[in-house]
């Protein structure tokens, strides 16, 4: 799973800042238009991808 998160991470490493931005608002964007339960639950599950980035990121360090 750490290597998931190392090719994720440094995929992310290789965006511009204007890239990243982008990402995060077609994301934000696209949340919207879900049904509420769905919208919930990717909510949740990009809450607990967050908490895990962050701690493999923090190991890194």
């Amino acid at each position: 799973m750490d290597l998931i998160y190392q090719q994720a991470n440094d995929s992310l490493k290789a965006f511009s800042p204007a890239d990243r931005d982008a990402l995060v608002h077609n994301l934000v964007e696209s949340l919207m238009f879900l049904d509420g339960q769905v919208q919930e639950k990717m909510v949740d599950c990009l809450k607990s991808v967050n908490l895990e980035l962050g701690t493999a990121i923090q190991k890194q360090l």
